[in-house]
């Protein structure tokens, strides 16, 4: 199943144009363009990369373009490590310094660990929750450290007779949107994931014909999907975008009616299991009665009545699976395309 990229950010609270690092630094304005300059560089390179992964860009060309977002970090650390402080106060350019010092450390140590939990996540339920805590822990761990810089920054504009703007440049309103599809797409997504997971066990458990393992998570998909219905009625569409909402729907009608054909699944291997029965103890004699052979060819007819009607449900039912997740899988493509700004 598809699944986001960790959601990264940083948000420019400040836009002052073009800016070197050859500067007049009596200027306290001037003193904040270079920092914000640097700053707005890691934005950019942020939105290139998480664009290329969102839009479907080979794997290989994100992972160059992870590698320039982390090489843009430390140079903007280095860079604003190099100023002087402002007549002595060191604060806001410390303070900057840090902030990339730890969303370098964010992106290298945390989007590891992220990457190590990507396959396990698949395995349960309570995995992809974690999965997807983690990427929210990380993300709070950024905002907090972002507030701290943003609060550094207004502290040196106060005192230095700085007027800020608060609107937010283009950029910004790119990032944030990153983050509420991420934040959208991540409700959805554990709504759908709940009762995939069970189906996904249960088939595991037919193949196995382990009819007691399959009822158990027949129940929990059933379950989970009549409360997944519930959920998405609580789950407004993204900018009035309900395309992954309706798609998570089907796939959730799909499931409940799924769980009401295993009835079908139960009879054919109950009869499969008298059938064999009956072909074991016919095997065993070498006088075999004409009641025998009635008995036996009466066994033959109802495990082939049963065998057709078991596999036409099974043709059936995966085939209205596969069109489900393919749609499924087209709209979470279609929303990232549509709603995460394309950016070079």
């Amino acid at each position: 199943m598809k699944k986001c990229l960790p959601l990264f950010f940083m948000i420019a609270f400040t836009s002052f144009g073009n800016a070197s690092l050859a500067q007049d630094f009596d200027n306290p304005g001037k003193y904040m363009e270079v920092i914000s300059k640097q700053q707005e560089n890691v934005s950019k390179r942020y939105m290139s990369y998480k664009s290329a992964s969102a839009h479907g860009k080979r794997e290989k060309k994100v992972e160059i373009l992870r590698s320039k977002l982390m090489d843009e970090i430390q140079e903007a650390r280095m860079n604003i490590n190099s100023l002087p402080s402002y007549k002595g106060d060191k604060n806001y350019r410390d303070t900057a310094v840090n902030f990339m010092k730890f969303y370098y450390n964010v992106m290298n140590d945390d989007y590891t660990k992220i990457i190590n939990m990507e396959e396990i996540a698949e395995q349960s339920y309570d995995e992809m929750e974690a999965y997807l805590l983690l990427e929210e822990k990380i993300q709070e761990k950024l905002s907090e450290a972002n507030k701290k810089f943003s609060d550094a920054q207004k502290q040196f504009a106060q005192k230095n007779n700085v007027n800020l703007t608060e609107d937010k440049s283009e950029l910004g309103q790119m990032m944030e949107e990153v983050g509420r599809a991420n934040k959208h797409y991540h409700e959805v997504y554990l709504v759908f994931f709940k009762p995939y997971i069970q189906e996904k066990n249960m088939v595991a458990a037919v193949t196995k014909e382990n009819m007691t393992a399959m009822e158990q998570n027949r129940s929990a998909m059933l379950k989970y999907a009549q409360e997944g219905i519930s959920k998405l009625a609580t789950i407004k569409g993204f900018n009035g975008d309900n395309a992954l909402v309706a798609a998570c729907k089907s796939m959730l009608n799909f499931y409940i009616k799924e769980s009401e054909k295993t009835a079908i699944v139960n009879d054919y291997f109950l009869t499969k299991e008298r059938f064999d029965g009956i072909k074991k103890e016919m095997d065993k004699k070498s006088n075999r009665t004409k009641e025998d052979v009635d008995a036996f060819n009466k066994a033959v007819i109802e495990i082939n009545k049963a065998s057709q009607t078991y596999n036409a449900n099974n043709n059936s039912i995966n085939e209205q699976r596969a069109e489900n997740l393919n749609n499924w899988n087209k709209s979470v493509k279609s929303f990232f395309d549509e709603h995460t700004p394309r950016y070079k």
